[in-house]
């Protein structure tokens, strides 16, 4: 169905197409897959000027590809993006205590600064 969210229905279609055997044998080819998108992303980065219908295509495809890789290493991939999301969030929230118990406002701190703060709670964790 593609009314699923959008992580769901890529998990859904790449169940079914391995059912009937539209899939590889083994990881070592979904990560060469993976790596390609990603290639591809940069390449249309670099292109002069961005296409960004194409670029959301190839974002597009890499987070296909990663739904795969997933589905190969036996992850579900939507507990996986949660739980890296809410990893973020809370080592985020570490930054922001972080800037604010030394009166600072992170819109005004430089990247080396956040930076910083992050490998901070990083180290927290």
């Amino acid at each position: 169905p593609t009314g699923l969210p959008a992580l769901m229905y890529a998990q859904k279609i790449q169940k079914k197409c391995a059912k009937v055997g539209f899939d590889w044998p083994d990881i070592a080819p979904v990560l060469d897959k993976v790596a390609e998108e990603v290639d591809e992303i940069q390449a249309e980065l670099q292109a002069e000027p961005v296409d960004s219908t194409r670029l959301e295509e190839e974002i597009g495809d890499a987070l296909f590809a990663m739904v795969n890789l997933a589905r190969h290493a036996k992850v579900d991939a939507d507990a996986a993006l949660r739980r890296a999301s809410l990893k973020f969030a809370k080592r985020f929230a570490q930054v922001e205590l972080a800037a604010e118990l030394s009166n600072q406002q992170l819109s005004d701190m430089s990247l080396e600064e956040l930076e910083q703060l992050w490998q901070q709670a990083k180290a927290k964790a």
